[in-house]
């Protein structure tokens, strides 16, 4: 497992290589995460605006009392609030940006993995198709904030295991996220790719994991998602061409 876990962060590595040596390719995954990052900043700060007036106006019923502990249970909530939206919004960052900038990351993935040998039988899926697969992991992400939410406000262990369990499951939602093409091209679902992923998980988890984390970096996501495109690529394609081997 922990010979996975670093291979999967050493095919990120690659990710980036392949496109800080092809300023071409790193332009056209940036353009995409420049327009949705400014819309997703733009709501969040929003949010920060009005968060408190939002709790205070959800909670009436703390309103009787103690002054201390009101404002105790009030910043739990806000805290939990915070985490949820990074929790989810990352999710929505890429499954909209994967959306706009759809053929800029799919010429990405393809130019990948034709240097690997390209796909025997291609075929052509619809835009559309990985969008909705995408909405799909969005919308998982959305259900699970709220037990992500409801943990955060467990005083004492909350606020530790809150934002490790949901970093973890957020990572593993986003490689599912990056590896949509390669399993496109070859007409295979959702499903397929959660089961091709979970084979093994700790190469998965070892390349969604930094990619997560290094996207929760203000503009560092503007280089990440085209390095994390080519990545899970990469991941696919290796995942996949061991599949196809075990079988023949």
């Amino acid at each position: 497992m922990i010979r996975d876990f670093f291979a999967g962060v050493g095919l990120l590595l690659r990710g980036f290589g392949i496109v800080l040596r092809t300023p071409r390719l790193l332009l056209l995954g940036a353009l995409p995460a420049v327009l949705t990052g400014g819309l997703l900043l733009a709501l969040v700060i929003v949010l920060a605006i009005f968060a408190p007036d939002l709790i205070t106006w959800a909670t009436p019923f703390l309103d009787g009392w103690d002054p201390t502990y009101r404002a105790l249970v009030r910043d739990l909530i806000g805290v939990a609030l915070v985490v949820a939206v990074i929790f989810f919004g990352l999710l929505l960052f890429a499954a909209v940006t994967l959306a706009v900038g759809a053929p800029f990351y799919e010429a990405i993935a393809n130019r990948v993995e034709n240097q690997l040998g390209g796909v025997s039988t291609e075929h052509d899926t619809p835009w559309w198709t990985d969008t909705l697969d995408n909405a799909k992991v969005v919308g998982a992400s959305a259900l699970l904030s709220v037990p992500m939410f409801l943990i955060d406000l467990v005083p004492g262990i909350g606020e530790v295991a809150g934002p490790i369990i949901g970093v973890c499951v957020s990572a593993w939602l986003f490689g599912l996220e990056l590896s949509v093409v390669p399993f496109s091209r070859r007409g295979l679902p959702l499903a397929a790719r959660r089961h091709v992923l979970g084979q093994r998980r700790a190469m998965a988890f070892g390349f969604a994991l930094p990619a997560y984390l290094l996207c929760l970096v203000p503009l560092l996501a503007l280089v990440v998602m085209p390095a994390a495109t080519a990545g899970g690529t990469l991941l696919a394609h290796r995942l996949l061409e061991e599949q196809a081997q075990a079988r023949s």
